[in-house]
């Protein structure tokens, strides 16, 4: 167990100061926000005096939640880590590129201008998106003296061509600038999979700056429940009805329309049901359309409380992601760790080179199909509908391979020996060497 292995290298490793600036932090419970929150305390409980810059909590609403309201600055401890909350800009139309670099760059200098009143210390992790925390990890590393490290969960470029948010031209081409900058004067990029290594190779970065981490996913926390179970039961989901749902963030990436689509062929099967649950942009007109073309075959539920995930993940027959079609990822998205970790079968709606399907593939833990096609979508859901058991099987392939490669014990190891080698380094002096691993195909 991780708690073990922390003991034993208390005693041979030197503890440093670890100054982690990210966008999105506890108590938010959906993003990226938990894995920060669970790295930062995981360092902490080595002995690493731990300091975080952050902003309030925001997110997926995109409003700073009501508590937190009214404040500029606050300074807070939670589980032994040391946390400065900075308020910055948030877009009230996060599809807006004006509004977004509005955001990303003002956390940016915010977290800048509170760090250099932060003490010294030995590395700064930054956490990009925003690739902007990137350029305060370039700062602080020559002001402070001390190895930068950027955790990638997206390529920014990359990701707002995809979605729209882009277009080819001068932005874009200055956003890779950018990129390629913060590359440059990092020390050590985390990547969250063999995607990110090819695409940043392909920029020309040093492939010995590169080490592959993945997210984690509590598999003691998520894992799989009976079907029939009380979130089913709560929500009067009927018990011979196949239930697909998506769980998750709806912006423009995710392209739900797809979705609305799809329910709309099969409206007159009520053996079938769809159930949309999170926030996001794209919410409300979505849910306006659903109004408007009458489907009482999908519904709409909020963020519901993480101790209600794993009996909503388990109530599904199958679990959706959809991506729009020009998305061709180089990340897992995290609800598809969550996914293999219920035991349930996936249906992914991605470009067949994606990251998402050639991890599907890997772990044959579900169905691609071609992304903004209904008709594909509908024909793999009656096939795997009258096919009970190839969805058993799928959902404990998935299962399988989260406990092998993402549980979060597994994942805290491969971070603390990460760290130790940082550790060793900044005592002799020396430069990173990334060390890179890939699932095998």
């Amino acid at each position: 167990m991780v708690g073990n292995d922390a003991a034993v290298s208390l005693a041979r490793i030197c503890f440093m100061r670890i100054l982690l600036t990210v966008t999105n932090y506890a108590p938010e419970t959906t993003s990226v926000g938990p894995y920060n929150a669970g790295l930062a305390g995981f360092l902490a409980s080595l002995g690493h005096q731990v300091i975080v810059i952050t902003t309030f909590p925001y997110y997926p609403q995109w409003r700073i939640w009501p508590e937190y309201r009214g404040r500029i600055f606050s300074k807070e401890s939670r589980n032994n880590v040391l946390v400065y909350r900075v308020l910055h800009f948030i877009p009230r139309t996060p599809s807006s590129v004006v509004q977004r670099l509005l955001h990303d760059f003002s956390f940016a200098f915010a977290a800048c201008i509170t760090a250099l009143f932060a003490g010294p210390c030995d590395v700064i992790y930054c956490s990009a998106p925003p690739v902007a925390v990137g350029l305060t990890g370039a700062f602080l590393r020559r002001i402070k003296r001390a190895r930068s490290v950027l955790k990638l969960t997206d390529i920014s470029s990359d990701a707002a061509l995809a979605t729209g948010i882009l277009k080819e031209g001068m932005l874009s081409r200055g956003a890779r600038v950018l990129e390629s900058f913060v590359y440059r004067h990092t020390d050590a990029i985390v990547c969250l999979c063999l995607g990110f290594v090819e695409n940043l190779k392909m920029r020309g970065v040093d492939e010995n700056k590169l080490r592959i981490i993945s997210d984690w996913v509590d598999t003691e926390k998520i894992r799989p429940l009976d079907r029939d179970n009380e979130f089913r039961q709560g929500k009067q989901v009927p018990s011979d009805q196949f239930l697909i749902l998506h769980a998750g963030n709806m912006g423009k990436k995710q392209q739900l329309i797809n979705v609305l689509d799809a329910a709309s062929l099969v409206r007159d099967r009520a053996d079938i049901g769809w159930l949309l649950v999170g926030e996001g942009e794209e919410r409300r007109p979505l849910e306006e359309e659903v109004a408007k073309r009458a489907l009482s075959n999908l519904r709409f539920l909020p963020l519901q409380p993480s101790e209600y995930f794993a009996a909503m993940l388990s109530a599904a027959d199958l679990l959706l992601l959809n991506q729009r079609a020009g998305v061709l990822d180089a990340v897992i998205p995290g609800k598809m760790l969550k996914y293999m970790a219920a035991g349930r079968p996936v249906l992914a709606a991605v470009h067949e080179r994606s990251e998402t399907a050639r991890y599907i593939r890997i772990a044959r833990c579900g169905v691609i199909v071609p992304p903004e096609n209904p008709q594909a979508l509908v024909d793999a859901i009656v096939q795997l509908k009258d096919n009970r058991p190839l969805c058993l099987e799928l959902g404990a392939n998935g299962r399988r391979f989260a406990e092998a490669t993402f549980a979060r014990d597994r994942v805290l190891e491969q971070y603390q020996a990460f760290f130790e080698t940082i550790d060793g380094q900044v005592r002799a002096g020396t430069r990173f060497f990334g060390s890179l691993a890939q699932p095998d195909e």
